[in-house]
């Protein structure tokens, strides 16, 4: 796809330019191409850990649950439930500043095209509110 329409500047910003079709690029080594747009995150989200957002992408909230339970609703759905997250925690208690592990329910009711829930913990037993959490979404959009 060629864009015809440029200022003496360049592209004129004002407009709207649609793409549709596959975009591919070739692999390092040239022997492979991989679909740039599969390869994009869908959705993200920075947060406290319990309802304010710093930054995010396709995230419409954040519902926050109880101690270490969070759930990111996305504005545009995925494709189906089967699409990946992931993401890191922090928490910033009386032992200081520490990495938590996120659990992605496995429990069906927990993941949809819409949502997921995550569970931070430091093990396995004691879910703990981060201090700081970001979470990244990957798959396709419906």
């Amino acid at each position: 796809m060629a864009l015809s329409k440029l200022d003496a500047d360049g592209i004129d910003l004002a407009d709207d330019y649609a793409f549709t079709g596959t975009v591919t690029a070739p692999s390092e080594g040239g022997a492979a191409t991989t679909n740039v747009v599969q390869g994009l995150a869908k959705a993200f989200c920075a947060t406290d850990g319990d309802t304010t957002v710093s930054d995010s992408l396709n995230i419409s909230s954040v519902s926050d649950f109880g101690s270490g339970d969070n759930s990111f609703v996305v504005i545009n759905n995925m494709g189906n439930s089967t699409w990946c997250a992931s993401g890191f925690a922090r928490s910033e208690d009386t032992a200081g500043r520490r990495a938590a592990f996120m659990q992605f329910a496995a429990n069906a009711s927990y993941m949809g095209p819409n949502y997921t829930r995550i569970h931070c913990n430091y093990d396995n037993t004691n879910a703990r509110e981060p201090g700081y959490m970001s979470v990244v979404f990957h798959g396709d959009l419906a």
